[in-house]
């Protein structure tokens, strides 16, 4: 997909866009909050916001950190992604919190004293 058909791909979901949600995507520097229910937007706003941060900005999408709590949250947010940057996509780091925390905790073993980590549990 070429780079004008991206962004024709966002301006498109950025248009579906209320006010509020707008405002939360046209607001790349620094933290926003959106506080709602199920099923009301928020991976929309959130890919859409990556989507304008990378579209609009020097931003390199290795440097984007994207945290959900589920699996299907990190398959949603890269479908999404995908639609706005491309294969770019595939270079942001989206992950669970369980999953971004495990790879914290693994790469600084030492940090705990481990070599390896000790099972929580018999089924692991």
């Amino acid at each position: 997909m070429s780079r004008s058909s991206l962004h024709e791909q966002f301006r498109i979901a950025y248009a579906q866009l209320n006010e509020q949600q707008r405002k939360a995507v046209d607001t790349i520097e620094g933290p926003v909050m959106v506080i709602a229910g199920p099923g009301t937007g928020k991976t929309q706003i959130l890919a859409s916001r990556i989507g304008k941060i990378l579209l609009d900005t020097d931003s390199l999408p290795e440097n984007i950190l994207c945290l959900t709590y589920t699996d299907a949250g990190v398959v949603a947010m890269r479908k999404r992604l995908l639609q706005f940057i491309g294969p770019d996509a595939y270079k942001v780091n989206i992950y669970t919190f369980h999953a971004f925390c495990n790879d914290v905790i693994q790469e600084n073993l030492s940090l705990f004293e481990k070599t390896a980590m000790d099972p929580i549990s018999d089924l692991e």
